[in-house]
């Protein structure tokens, strides 16, 4: 099985230039954002893969990836077959995590102050 390799305008690249493109990491990173609430933290980052992920409805190569972690676990959250969709990926990911966590600590907050 070969692996087909991408440059981040969706065009092919060889072999080489897939190493390059591999080894450059701080120029694959297109986005990270750091979210704190309360005693939480979870990175949000957006990744140029170099390598095709699987296939886009419209047939094209998903190439950048959106994933999220903590201390505990890392989690797929986008896959994207062009950098704009990539960005607007991660500032969604980005709110719907700041959201879901803001909820989180503000209910254990409520829970805490229970009798």
């Amino acid at each position: 099985m070969s692996v087909d390799y991408y440059r981040s305008d969706g065009r092919r690249a060889t072999s080489d230039e897939a190493q390059r493109l591999l080894l450059d990491v701080r120029g694959r990173l297109l986005a990270q954002d750091v979210i704190r609430v309360g005693g939480v933290v979870v990175v949000v980052s957006t990744w140029f893969t170099v390598i095709d992920l699987g296939f886009a409805a419209d047939g094209r190569p998903l190439l950048w990836q959106t994933i999220v972690s903590d201390l505990s676990m890392h989690a797929d959250v986008g896959r994207y077959s062009t950098r704009e969709k990539a960005v607007h990926g991660h500032a969604r990911a980005v709110a719907k995590i700041t959201s879901r966590l803001r909820g989180l600590v503000a209910r254990a907050a409520l829970d805490e102050a229970r009798p």
